[in-house]
Formats: C-alpha cells, structure tokens, sequence
C-alpha cells in the first residue's frame, strides 16, 4: 500500500508565489500566462494549441510551447457565449450571441464552416457533439436537435425531441466509435438510434424505466453501439432511481431495471460489460447480457457509492472517495492490483492516454474560509501506484488536464477573475518555462 502526501513534501513547486502580470487597459496580452480570468482551456490533439475562453467570452488559440498567439480568423475580438471540443480535439464550435455558431480549425485557428444556425446553450451537459470523423455537427436547440454538414453549413436534418415531466430536462446524444449510429434521448428519457448515412430511425425507441420521483435522465452507449444503459441521474431523483441495460439492436430490456437510493451511472467497456455505479451503495462489474455480477468494488464509505474510472486501454479501473484511499483493480479479473491512501481528499483523477499512470488532484487544504488554499497534482504510475512527480498548488485549483498525446499538464488555476493557466511537461512534472507569467 502506497501512502501519504504528508512524506513528500519536500518535492512541491511552489506555484502559489508565481507573480501576477498586469496588463495595461485595452492591452492585449502578448503570453499565454499573461492571461487573466480564464474560463474554458482546451488543448487540440497534438497538445501544440491551446483553445482559450475567458469570463468576458474573448476566445483566441496560443501555441502552447511558445506561449504565443497563433495568427488566424480568432483574436481578442472573437466574442463567444460558449465552445464545444470534438472528442479527436482537432475542431472548436463556438456559439455566439446572435444565435448562431461557427466551427474552427484548432491546429490553424482558421475557420472551417460557414455561420450555422444555431447557437450553443451551455448550461447544457451536451451543448452539441461532433461525428468521430468531424463531418457533422449535432447541436441541441430549443426541444430539437439539428444536424449540420460542417464545410458546407448545410442542415442534414433536424430531430424533434419530446419533453418530459421536466420541461428543463435536457436531451442528450451519443454517436458509435465509426460514427455509423448515433443515439438521441430526448427530456422523457427515451433513445432512439439512427443510422447516420440517412439519419432515419432504426429500431423503436428505447424507453427509460424512470423511478417515480425522477426527473432527469441520462445514458451511456457502448462504443459499437450494441449495448445502451439508461439511467435516473445520480444525486437528482430523490430516494430511488433506476438503471436499465438495453440490447440497442434488437431495442429489448437486458433483464429488470436495477434500483438504488440517488440515481446511478453506468459505463461500458470491452464488448460485454459494464460498470455499474450508484450514487449509493456498492459498484460492481456485470457481464453482458446475464448482467451476472463478476466482481464487486470495495467501497470508501459507508453510504456513498465510489468514483470510477478506466484506463483508455480498459485494463485497469480505479475507485476513490471519501476515505481519501486509491484503489487499482484489474479490470478484466476484479483483482486489486493496488491502492494507495493519502492524507489529503481526492478531487480528480485524469487517466494519461498511454494507461501508464494516473494524475491525481489532492485537496489538503486546512483554512479555506480564510482563502488559503493547498493543492497537489500527483504523476502516480501503473500497477504500482508510487508517486512519479508531485507539483504543489497554493491556490485554488479549478481544473487539471492532459494533452490528448499525454505530453503536457494544464493546470487551470486561481480565484475569481484572476484564473489562469499552468503548463508543465507531463513525463517530468517541470513547468514549461515559454507559457509563463
């Protein structure tokens, strides 16, 4: 058992001291780590760009090695309401005032589609999503879904979405991993799949078994579209809510829906099983379609149900809570690998794309009504769990990100109107000296 940050104090870099850069009024900044009030950053595939988008909507693209602007259609005057990243991070839509939205090129900072009629609700949990080859476009509107050609503009087509008990609750979509089928639920917890070469339905929709008192829902696609789980979402519905395993085929229940206090969450990997985790209570890991239980994971706590997540590769998969401890598990066996328990709560976990090792966001701060914050970011390696590099964050910490190749950690930092940004190489946890102040 791996433990405690209390005995690795010695290796932090202290960020917390890092001098603020003033800029003059109507300056723009010249450095990536001149930037101030930062609200969305988002690296592009190769981890080379950086997508910015600060509280005032000002959206611009940096280099992220330079620390330098990239010349293009996007500058300080380019004034969004909100962005949405392709899952391969090689496009940016961006949703604009007037309603409207546009996509760009996140290597060139150049725009690739015309203006598209619709603009982005970000309050949304899926404002719009990308096809996996980046073709298409779907954004969420007012109880619609529309589907944009992304070079021409052109609308594909435009999907109704019926409301629920909720008239609030939002749709959702999910395309397959060859971008052949995409899974639409509308506010009443329904999902339908399409065939995306005519975007007509195939096969009836599967309709969620809610819980009585639910009134939010949301599911999870396997990535070739032969399982769908739809379930109550965790922490919404009250006392109960229920999860349901679909065969999206043949559009059939995969047995009874299962029932547990605050909602659930389900996800899939390898090609018949799921990890089931509700917001209460102990996960486990079924095979499909039995739903037989393989494998049951030890909780962190007495109530609540654990945090999960899987290595890109899916062989491992790791737990945490409120015991402040790290469980690694094999996911193909169930068997705990390791587990390493810290002196400090676990706020994040971001998983580097090669499965090598995991980035943990500690939380050890002992006076935050006073404003004295004490963060850590953690590099701890695969299966052993020891710490690989630490970085030390006396501030607060907003969010911590991986370049999709894994070579370089953003670390999204400060109070409110001086956030800013952080980069470090992710093999050694040493800042890159170009992106700062």
């Amino acid at each position: 058992m791996r433990t405690g940050l209390h005995q690795r104090l010695s290796l932090p870099l202290l960020l917390g001291y890092f001098a603020i850069a003033t800029l003059a009024p109507g300056a723009e900044p010249e450095k990536l780590g001149d930037l101030r009030g930062v609200e969305q950053a988002h690296f592009n595939q190769d981890g080379s760009r950086v997508v910015v988008r600060l509280r005032g909507g000002q959206t611009t693209l940096w280099d992220a090695a330079a620390g330098t602007l990239v010349p293009g259609d996007l500058g300080s005057n380019t004034i969004s309401e909100a962005l949405v990243v392709s899952s391969d991070s090689k496009l940016v839509l961006l949703g604009f005032k007037d309603g409207h939205s546009r996509v760009f090129d996140a290597n060139s900072a150049s725009f690739v589609s015309p203006v598209l009629d619709a603009g982005l609700h970000a309050q949304l949990r899926t404002p719009a999503l990308f096809s996996p080859d980046g073709t298409m476009v779907a954004v969420f509107a007012d109880k619609e879904l529309k589907l944009f050609n992304v070079r021409s503009g052109e609308r594909i087509t435009t999907i109704p979405l019926t409301p629920g008990t909720n008239d609030d609750a939002p749709g959702s979509a999910l395309f397959t991993s060859n971008g052949a089928e995409c899974f639409v639920m509308d506010g009443g917890g329904s999902v339908t799949r399409y065939e995306t070469k005519n975007w007509k339905p195939a096969g009836k929709p599967m309709r969620h078994p809610a819980a009585k008192l639910a009134y939010e829902f949301f599911f999870n696609a396997s990535d070739d579209g032969k399982w769908v789980v739809t379930f109550d979402d965790a922490g919404e519905n009250g006392p109960e809510g229920n999860l349901q395993v679909w065969d999206a085929v043949a559009s059939k229940q995969v047995g009874k829906p299962l029932v547990a206090v605050n909602g659930f969450e389900g996800r899939f990997f390898g090609t018949n099983r799921i990890v089931i985790m509700p917001a209460r209570g102990q996960a486990n890991v079924r095979e499909l379609p039995s739903m037989k239980i393989l494998y049951a994971l030890r909780p962190h706590d007495e109530l609540d149900g654990p945090k999960v997540d899987l290595s890109p590769d899916n062989k491992w998969l790791i737990t945490w809570g409120p015991d402040k401890r790290l469980d690694l598990f094999d996911a193909a066996t169930g068997k705990l690998a390791n587990n390493y328990l810290s002196s400090a709560a676990v706020g994040k976990v971001v998983m580097s794309p090669g499965s090598s090792a995991c980035y943990v966001l500690f939380d050890n701060s002992a006076f935050l009504v006073e404003g004295h914050y004490d963060n850590y970011v953690v590099k701890l390696s695969f299966p052993d769990l020891k710490v690989a590099g630490l970085i030390r964050v006396l501030d607060y910490v907003a969010n911590v990100a991986l370049s999709p190749d894994g070579r370089r950690l953003l670390i999204h930092q400060g109070k409110t109107d001086q956030e800013r940004l952080l980069f470090f190489d992710a093999a050694t946890l040493k800042p890159i000296e170009s992106a700062k102040p």
